[in-house]
């Protein structure tokens, strides 16, 4: 079985890249933009995380049914996530 060549100015782009993502996530912790403050550290966090299964998991090389597999656990991933939310948005209708 081939496996993908990938080569070190690849790697070393993706590391320093990951270095600075990580440096504008501790930056951000100190800056005071209200709400948009979680925003974008999810923001930052999702891009960090596309960089490391991109490259670092060889995700991009892959056959489809990897692909289809992760795109599967993002979707299962959001509807998790807005069950939860919707349930945490919607606990004050009911107060009494």
């Amino acid at each position: 079985m081939n496996e993908p060549i990938i080569s070190v100015k690849t790697y070393a782009i993706t590391y320093v890249s990951l270095l600075l993502l990580t440096l504008a996530t501790t930056l951000l912790a100190y800056l005071d933009v209200g709400p948009l403050n979680t925003v974008l550290a999810i923001g930052i966090a999702v891009v960090k995380a596309t960089l490391i299964a991109a490259v670092f998991m060889h995700v991009m090389r892959e056959m489809m049914l990897v692909r289809l597999v992760i795109a599967g656990a993002i979707m299962w991933f959001v509807i998790l996530i807005s069950l939860t939310l919707s349930d945490y948005f919607t606990r004050a209708w009911f107060t009494t």
